[in-house]
């Protein structure tokens, strides 16, 4: 076999008519050749269509929930920006400590305060006092609900 022989069988080219010669048609040649269909180009794109249509389905359904988790994170910061302005706008005689539990209370003339005594605390004769709910103080200057007490 010569170079040329040889570098045009490496090289084989299935729509070449020399190739038949290799067994390579791209027609049934006898009964036992592979059967060979026509594609349905009009079905491979309806798949394919769907396939991208479920897919971007998906993505939009995660970007939802993502969204929607976002909406709560940022209703949940404005809430206790709201609560941290309510108890920064009472009395307090002290400097709080991050991460410590506090109760803001109505002295009944309408002015509030913030305190370390709880609410199971105070003597009978301070009972008038009203609760008005018990608080942790955070990191970035907030307040967040502390339930439980």
């Amino acid at each position: 076999m010569s170079n040329t022989e040889s570098d045009s069988a490496s090289s084989v080219d299935p729509h070449d008519a020399n190739s038949v010669r290799w067994g390579l048609s791209e027609v049934p040649m006898h009964v036992g050749s592979a059967m060979i269909r026509p594609e349905d180009r009009g079905k491979i794109k309806a798949v394919a269509l769907q396939s991208a249509h479920n897919q971007a389905q998906q993505q939009m359904s995660m970007l939802k929930r993502q969204a929607e988790a976002l909406m709560e994170e940022a209703r949940r910061i404005e809430e206790r920006l709201r609560l941290s302005a309510q108890i920064f706008e009472a009395d307090v005689n002290f400097t709080p400590v991050v991460g410590q539990i506090y109760h803001l209370y109505n002295r009944g003339n309408g002015s509030k305060f913030l305190s370390l005594v709880g609410p199971r605390q105070w003597s009978e004769r301070t009972k008038p006092l009203e609760h008005l709910g018990t608080f942790r103080y955070l990191a970035d200057s907030t307040w967040e609900p502390f339930p439980g007490l």
